[in-house]
């Protein structure tokens, strides 16, 4: 007798379950090949083997829609495509997925939409918003690789400990690693919006028509940066010795 009801409640539970997944994509794979490429097995915090799965899978399904993500698992970073362009912390999106629970699991494609839609309609730590437009004459000789080149060479110098830049073209990410341990004990990554340093570094030539791109670039990145904001943010808040150490770096040469 308890095997005659057993049974059929195993049908059932496989009915519901072929149900509620029946319009997810297979997996992770369609989100194009590489797509999860260099994922260390340990970044996401708080999530369950199963809803890492269903994340990525999550992530794959909306990528197909139309707005390209284009995911840095190194820096915990996720460009996306779209309008407004913008970067997204991984771990803040990760950490979303989780907060939504069961609905998740069952629709990860909806739930990765959901808090694409969220994050586009405003900035909030960890999401920043991208210029989509660049000026069409160059800016003091340089053009978007060039501009986004200077402003990398004042935020991480060569001779800087614990950062690294890389420019896109519209957005600057420096990796800051903790230096005081060995080996390094953390890392976070800086997202900068080189839009609105175009904006302020304008601003700042207008007053001083004879300083040097350099000149103008060191007065406005610092401030910038130790204003936190806005036109940047971090995929985790930051702690002092972050701070402290991107603050350092492009702090100007000793005279």
């Amino acid at each position: 007798m308890w095997i005659a009801i057993a049974v059929p409640a195993a049908v059932v539970v496989g009915i519901v379950v072929w149900w509620l997944r029946r319009d997810r994509p297979a997996g992770p794979e369609t989100a194009g090949p590489g797509f999860a490429a260099g994922r260390a097995p340990e970044w996401e915090p708080g999530l369950t083997p199963e809803a890492d799965a269903a994340f990525v899978e999550g992530l794959g399904a909306y990528d197909a829609t139309g707005e390209a993500l284009r995911p840095d698992w190194g820096r915990d970073v996720l460009a996306v495509d779209g309008t407004p362009p913008r970067l997204i912390s991984l771990r803040l999106l990760a950490d979303g997925f989780a907060a939504l629970g069961e609905a998740a699991l069952h629709d990860p494609q909806g739930a990765v939409a959901g808090l694409m839609a969220e994050y586009a309609a405003a900035e909030r730590p960890g999401v920043l918003h991208l210029r989509a437009e660049w000026p069409a004459d160059e800016v003091d000789g340089m053009d978007r690789t060039a501009f986004a080149e200077a402003v990398r060479a004042v935020v991480c110098p060569p001779d800087a400990a614990g950062v690294e830049g890389f420019a896109d073209g519209a957005s600057l990410l420096v990796t800051v690693t903790d230096t005081d341990t060995e080996p390094p004990a953390g890392r976070n990554t800086l997202l900068l919006d080189l839009g609105r340093v175009l904006d302020l570094y304008t601003e700042a030539r207008e007053k001083r028509p004879d300083a040097t791109p350099e000149e103008a670039l060191r007065e406005v990145v610092p401030g910038m940066l130790a204003a936190g904001g806005p036109g940047l943010t971090w995929v985790r808040p930051p702690t002092e010795q972050e701070r402290h150490t991107v603050t350092t770096a492009c702090a100007p040469p000793p005279a």
